[in-house]
């Protein structure tokens, strides 16, 4: 394995700040394949044939397949049909036999013959089932979560782990365009289904997407005009229809939400979550069940800073109108396949992503799961004008695709697949990550404590990320931070970003009067206290 290149362990104590840390250097790893224990279920999205061994070495427990294989007009093609749990099958057996413990199964209702207005242009599509097809909807719902739910009775033979998390819809938007009262009706027979097949089943409720709604820090009192004021190609329903299904937490388990702009929305929409909950009395886990590294664009073209507003993508921070052009010349190299600038955006892919994971250990989400296995062909060609983004480029690995099998067997691993195989290292078996006040609001400093009995030290990770756009050629801010330790040394590790690195050094930067100084960029940086 390629973590850390000596076999010496030295443990101690040191006060740095008011947090005790020690340095294990050169331990050999656990075997690769074996999935960290984590509380927050770090998963991956989007699972397909094939690439589960090629993926097993992240020692990410847990993965979400890719919903479109698996909706109910795929596995059912009539009410008098029997259901084909070929490809389900398929994905489970192949993924849990890799050791991806926690699977995620998106339910998607539509379907040519039983929903009510699939084939039907915006606004009238409507993939809720007609009410004559309700009961068989609930029936196909019911028999995938009983397949899976390890009870013994029509069980996937060979099933390992039951599978407990299931969407019911993919996104609270143009993948989810019904009205909220016909989604509400498909949800509530949904979840009886779900319950009555598995007692202990995670149902969630649609994800909600609301990026940009919270880019002015909205409070409580100006919710309402800050989701007003958020492009209709993103919030494609109203925050009165979100909060028609916030009304009904007795329809979900757990509260599931999409970040697709960055550690900043992740934060804010947690908030706001936090306080329509409490506003309504229950409190609920909190799943992100989609993310993206922050896009800088997304929603429309952005190799172009000319033409009809409408059709340029929406600006996404920490980019500005004032960076459009910018943008612009950086997305047309990124079509046109770049090597530089596909490199570069490997590593923010990198960075951002580990942050993101970061905050959401922090802030006590159950499951995240972290984009993407595969980069998002075709939408990195020329022809989508870059449309979503940073978010196309945003694979954590190169596939080869088997046309007589289907399979997408892995041949090329990235940046984003060693920087997250290396925080699910480091954050194995963690008991609580916690935020430490720090002067500099654009310096993030966590304290990551282990579950006690194990012997594992705490330690600190921390990055410097100002609210400015970095492209590539910038200059990247950077800062310092002070310290204080009794220990003589400490070491930092940064986060993997380059292309080719599979591996990362310890830099040892010594004491100087009980006071050590960190220097920090954007990249993640994990500090240990060194003991002789």
């Amino acid at each position: 394995m390629e973590r850390m290149g000596s076999c010496c362990l030295r443990r101690g104590g040191a006060l740095i700040g008011l947090a005790v840390l020690a340095l294990m250097v050169g331990c050999p790893p656990p075997a690769p394949v074996t999935p960290a224990k984590t509380p927050l279920v770090i998963g991956m999205e989007y699972a397909l044939p094939g690439s589960a061994e090629g993926l097993a070495q992240t020692r990410l427990p847990g993965v979400k397949f890719l919903p479109d294989l698996i909706g109910w007009g795929k596995m059912q093609s009539s009410a008098a049909a029997s259901i084909d749990f070929k490809m389900l099958d398929r994905l489970v057996k192949e993924y849990q036999g890799a050791g991806f413990a926690e699977c995620m199964i998106g339910l998607k209702s539509e379907s040519d013959w039983a929903s009510i207005a699939p084939n039907a242009a915006l606004p009238d599509t409507n993939f809720a089932p007609k009410p004559e097809f309700m009961d068989d909807y609930a029936a196909w719902v019911g028999a995938v979560i009983e397949r899976y739910d390890g009870d013994g009775t029509a069980d996937l033979p060979g099933l390992k782990y039951p599978i407990r998390y299931y969407e019911i819809g993919v996104e609270f938007s143009t993948y989810e365009p019904e009205p909220v009262q016909d989604y509400l009706g498909m949800l509530e027979a949904a979840y009886q289904a779900a319950h009555a097949a598995y007692p202990d089943v995670v149902v969630l409720q649609v994800p909600f997407l609301t990026t940009t709604a919270f880019d002015s820090n909205p409070g409580p009192d100006e919710y309402e005009a800050a989701f007003a004021a958020v492009d209709p190609r993103i919030l494609y329903h109203s925050l009165a229809e979100i909060r028609a299904i916030l009304d009904r937490p007795e329809l979900f388990d757990a509260l599931n939400f999409h970040c697709l702009a960055g550690a900043q929305e992740l934060e804010a929409t947690i908030r706001w979550l936090r306080f329509e909950m409490d506003s309504r009395g229950y409190d609920k886990p909190l799943i992100v069940s989609d993310t993206s590294p922050s896009p800088f664009v997304g929603w429309g073209a952005a190799t172009t800073c000319q033409g009809d507003p409408a059709s340029l993508g929406i600006l996404l921070a920490p980019a500005t109108e004032a960076d459009r052009c910018r943008l612009a010349d950086y997305f047309t190299l990124l079509v046109n396949g770049d090597p530089d600038t596909l490199d570069w955006v490997r590593g923010f892919v990198a960075e951002d992503m580990a942050r993101m994971t970061i905050v959401a250990a922090e802030q006590g989400i159950e499951f995240l799961n972290t984009s993407f296995i595969e980069d998002l062909f075709p939408l990195n060609t020329p022809l989508f004008r870059a449309g979503a983004g940073n978010a196309a480029w945003a694979g954590m690995v190169e596939t080869r695709l088997n046309f007589f099998t289907q399979e997408h067997i892995v041949k090329g691993r990235r940046p984003l697949f060693y920087a997250l195989r290396q925080v699910a290292y480091e954050l194995d078996s963690y008991n609580v990550v916690e935020r430490v006040p720090i002067a500099n609001a654009d310096v993030r400093l966590y304290r990551v404590r282990h579950t006690e009995g194990l012997g594992l030290p705490d330690f600190w990770i921390a990055w410097y990320y100002p609210a400015q756009l970095v492209l590539p050629g910038d200059a990247v801010p950077e800062t310092t931070i002070t310290l204080e330790t009794d220990a003589p040394e400490v070491g930092v590790e940064k986060l993997i970003t380059q292309p080719g690195q599979d591996d990362t050094d310890v830099v040892k930067i010594p004491a100087n009067n009980g006071v050590v100084e960190i220097p920090l960029s954007a990249t993640p940086v994990f500090i240990k206290t060194i003991h002789p």
